[in-house]
């Protein structure tokens, strides 16, 4: 058994709730001009990008899980998403330049440094604030990280989704300099499948990311080829 049961309840902190409120929030007009930017840069150092799945934004909370590729998760959320979208920093090699360009810019990115538990609650009480958040997770994470994402997807109060990359640690190495003309793929939402209580917290992520990966330019994902075949199916019968 798992040990956080899905859950329709909710963690109640009446005293420490406000603490749990950041004063500022990511700016509309911010990130609408780095998504300009981050569109021109991206069409110019990595013109093959694909995006499906569920991006736009729906009202209320809203938490996406993606792994961290550096520069290219900033670049990516700004690229897939047309209003802000807070990130919210797991990963402790993250380069901290970019989390304070990110700053001064007025995206209002946050680092989650505390425990389980008080990176549950921030997590849980920013949702359930109606703002939107990109968890940013290690590409190698620990067991600390996977708790918390296995806490997240088990509390039927949040949507969480995933927001799957793929390629883009090939297009752009940790020890490259100028970037390598390599398709960047992302799907956001969840697999067509539920994963078994024993596997991974990531089984889903580890599913969308191979489900996207090594695609031709003109090539659509087989979630989607499966889909399509199903409505034929149903279409014909």
């Amino acid at each position: 058994m798992s040990e956080y049961p899905e859950s329709d309840q909710k963690t109640e902190h009446p005293h420490q709730h406000e603490t749990f409120r950041p004063a500022e929030t990511p700016g509309r007009l911010a990130w609408k001009v780095c998504r300009y930017l981050a569109r021109f840069f991206g069409s110019v150092f990595f013109p093959y990008f694909r995006v499906w799945g569920e991006t736009d934004l729906t009202p209320g909370g809203q938490i996406f899980i993606a792994r961290d590729f550096g520069i290219l998760t900033w670049i990516t959320a700004l690229r897939v998403f047309k209003r802000p979208v807070r990130l919210m920093l797991l990963s402790e090699k993250h380069d901290q330049r970019w989390f304070n360009l990110a700053t001064s810019s007025g995206l209002a990115p946050l680092r989650l440094s505390g425990s389980i538990d008080q990176n549950f609650l921030r997590l849980e009480h920013m949702a359930d604030a109606g703002e939107k958040l990109l968890v940013v997770i290690p590409r190698s994470a620990g067991s600390s990280v996977e708790e918390l994402v296995r806490r997240l997807r088990a509390t039927r109060s949040l949507r969480v989704l995933f927001m799957a990359v793929s390629g883009a640690a090939e297009a752009l190495p940790e020890s490259a300099v100028v970037p390598r003309a390599v398709p960047v793929s992302v799907f956001c939402g969840l697999p067509h499948y539920a994963a078994n209580v024993a596997d991974s917290a990531f089984a889903e992520l580890d599913f969308l990311e191979n489900a996207i990966k090594d695609l031709d330019i003109d090539e659509l994902p087989s979630i989607f080829f499966n889909h399509r075949r199903n409505l034929g199916k149903t279409t014909s019968a």
